[in-house]
């Protein structure tokens, strides 16, 4: 395989010296131009954070059905629990002459948004959707919000540090995403014998790449794991450190950049006949920025330049989902 796929020490970067910072900068830099992704370290959200938030989404998503559905979304921007995600959905992308499948991805999900609130309730609805945690296991929002916490500070930390590697003011991305739009998302992959079998092309989550800034993942490794994608290997299998927290680049930070970076295109596969007890958790924080920051590409040398116009953030991500955005907001 020739693609490296860098690991970046948080508590190291902070104390590093000027040559050391330019070293990893440019390392990450490579990274961030042809695959879109690295492993973070040294973050400091605690393990027993960490494996309480898995713990009690996997409590939740062994409820029973009936009880689950009380907290169905009710549409793609939505908070709440999601029972199979549809084939060939939002975001899903397809080789050229690839058929979706009629199946849908094997994954149950369980979303959970900020508590920000602007001045408009119909703004509000679709920039901070109201959270639907469930009241028969109260220990899910305790844990979730142990954990998100964490998450926006290690969000900051890494806007910093992106900001750094362009050579932009350090608060860049940072001044822009006080009351940033974010999704806490916990996936749950059942196993082969839970599932009873895959058809033809299914997935645990077919190929896609993420809608905003970057993505905060922490996940469990496994045979019918996370892939990624780039020109020079195709799909290959990423590093993997039980303390790790992988970042994935969105579609977002790819416009922003004016395509010097990329979004990562990856995919989780299917479960695995040599596996088939296997069923894995991931924790994913999906990160964009303040829903009404007009996003400027960055010029050249610093953009890639490939031209692209100003967009709202929200409103780019939204109008990826099919929603349209009240009118009164402001414009590119």
């Amino acid at each position: 395989m020739n693609t490296v796929i860098p690991s970046v020490d948080l508590e190291q970067w902070r104390s590093a010296s000027a040559d050391k910072r330019e070293r990893v900068a440019a390392d990450l830099d490579t990274a961030l131009r042809d695959t879109g992704m690295f492993l973070l370290d040294g973050h400091g959200v605690p393990r027993e954070v960490i494996d309480g938030f898995r713990a009690r989404a996997r409590e939740f998503f062994a409820l029973p059905h009936d009880v689950k559905a009380r907290y169905a979304v009710e549409s793609f921007h939505d908070s709440g629990w999601l029972e199979m995600h549809p084939a060939g959905g939002v975001g899903v992308l397809r080789e050229e002459g690839e058929e979706a499948p009629s199946a849908p991805d094997l994954h149950e999900s369980f979303y959970a948004s900020p508590t920000h609130r602007t001045r408009n309730p119909d703004l509000d609805r679709i920039y901070y959707p109201n959270n639907r945690w469930p009241r028969e296991m109260p220990e899910l929002k305790l844990a979730a919000d142990a954990y998100t916490g964490h998450m926006v500070r290690v969000a900051e930390a890494i806007n910093e540090l992106l900001a750094s590697v362009l050579g932009l003011p350090e608060d860049y991305f940072t001044s822009r995403a006080t009351k940033s739009t974010w999704t806490q998302n916990a996936s749950w992959y059942p196993s082969l014998n839970a599932v009873g079998g895959v058809a033809s092309g299914q997935l645990r989550n077919g190929p896609h790449t993420d809608l905003g800034t970057f993505t905060i993942l922490s996940r469990q490794l496994g045979v019918g794991g996370l892939q990624g994608w780039n020109e020079a290997d195709g799909w290959f299998a990423p590093p993997y450190g039980p303390d790790s927290l992988v970042v994935n680049l969105g579609d977002l930070m790819e416009h922003w950049t004016d395509g010097r970076w990329r979004a990562l295109k990856h995919r989780v596969l299917a479960p695995s006949p040599t596996a088939p007890d296997e069923e894995l958790l991931s924790l994913v924080f999906f990160y964009e920025t303040d829903p009404d920051t007009v996003v400027e590409p960055l010029v050249a040398p610093v953009g890639g330049g490939r031209g692209l116009p100003p967009v709202v953030a929200r409103h780019e991500v939204l109008r990826k989902l099919g929603v349209t955005v009240p009118t009164g907001g402001p414009t590119p």
